[in-house]
């Protein structure tokens, strides 16, 4: 690795992540490409996430106190040197090639700010609820527009010029900040890639608990509040038409049970809901088979219910805080993203 003059500079935030911090950057130093240097920011974790950090060619930045991914990735990039800044989540594996063909697709694509990778279909957590969440978030790379208007900081890859031009991300923005710098990208007139044959894998685990949070708290109530904050309303990604169906159809499912003791709207309403989501249903039971398929179809229900309760809470909070102040903002409960 070259720590002189480096042609990107890969920034990883962690807070607690002992668990995944040695192979996540067991697989960056494996890397084919090597013209980089790692700059590792411990948001003031409560583990031994630095001490495994230290035992690797690494630039530890330690912050006391937890402030949250943007303002550790905001730190990193300012201790930074390279002209392009790869931002790495401390639970993602990179495959030895990543960092070799994202600089050659930014390289290759003057006009675009930025790109970002996407999820690879395998996932190192064996358990239902992580191989679900990372299928969704693999199908739902894999099948979005190639130019997004979002960015995403688990593997995301930013020219330097533009990040200092918006100002880093917002340190203020808990969730989804990411998302956040990305819209600011694209109204400022930059374009973000969605590079979708860069995979990565995930190491993330989820619980039934942490899997319901994530989706109310740290991406459906936060998500609406910077669709109604920046007046962009796109159908893509997580947005899509089938989506916004069936969000519909999970909320109607329980209605119908009591409306119809016959059942008939019922079935209905369960095969619409099976059909909008058959791709994805599809693609898990190919990589795992039928009975997780239907897991899983049970694990979208009540992701889109999360979602619905999220998109209320989004738009409940935001117009209290157009109305009456930035204290009404509400908060996801630690952990959450």
């Amino acid at each position: 690795m070259n720590s002189a003059n480096p042609r990107i500079s890969v920034i990883v935030p962690v807070y607690n992540g002992s668990g995944t911090i040695r192979e996540c950057l067991s697989a960056l130093v494996a890397s084919t490409f090597q013209d980089f240097e790692i700059i590792v920011v411990d948001d003031g974790s409560l583990d031994d996430s630095a001490a495994i950090a230290k035992r690797f060619a690494v630039r530890l930045v330690s912050l006391e106190n937890n402030s949250g991914p943007a303002a550790a990735r905001n730190v990193g990039a300012g201790v930074s040197s390279a002209p392009l800044l790869f931002f790495l989540d401390a639970d993602i594996l990179v495959p030895p090639s990543l960092l070799e063909n994202a600089m050659n697709a930014i390289e290759g694509r003057p006009e675009f700010s930025a790109l970002f990778c996407s999820f690879g279909k395998e996932t190192v957590p064996m358990g239902t609820c992580s191989r679900h969440k990372n299928l969704v978030h693999h199908w739902t790379h894999q099948t979005a527009s190639a130019e997004a208007v979002t960015f995403c900081g688990g593997f995301g890859l930013i020219r330097r010029t533009a990040f200092l031009a918006m100002g880093g991300f917002d340190s203020g923005q808990r969730f989804l900040e990411d998302v956040d710098l990305g819209y600011r990208l694209h109204r400022a007139g930059h374009r973000i890639y969605l590079a979708k044959k860069i995979q990565a894998t995930h190491a993330k685990v989820y619980t039934p608990a942490s899997f319901l949070r994530s989706d109310l708290f740290g991406r459906a109530v936060p998500w609406t509040r910077l669709m109604l904050k920046y007046r962009i309303f796109r159908s893509d990604l997580n947005t899509r038409g089938h989506h916004v169906l069936s969000v519909l159809a999970a909320c109607l499912l329980p209605f119908s049970v009591a409306l119809d003791p016959r059942f008939r709207l019922t079935t209905g309403i369960v095969l619409l809901f099976l059909w909008l989501n058959r791709d994805l249903l599809r693609l898990g039971a190919r990589e795992y088979g039928a009975a997780f398929a239907a897991r899983s179809a049970f694990l979208c229900w009540l992701s889109y219910v999360a979602s619905a309760v999220g998109v209320c809470l989004g738009i409940g909070s935001w117009l209290w805080e157009s109305c009456f102040g930035s204290g009404a903002k509400v908060l996801a409960p630690s952990g959450s993203s």
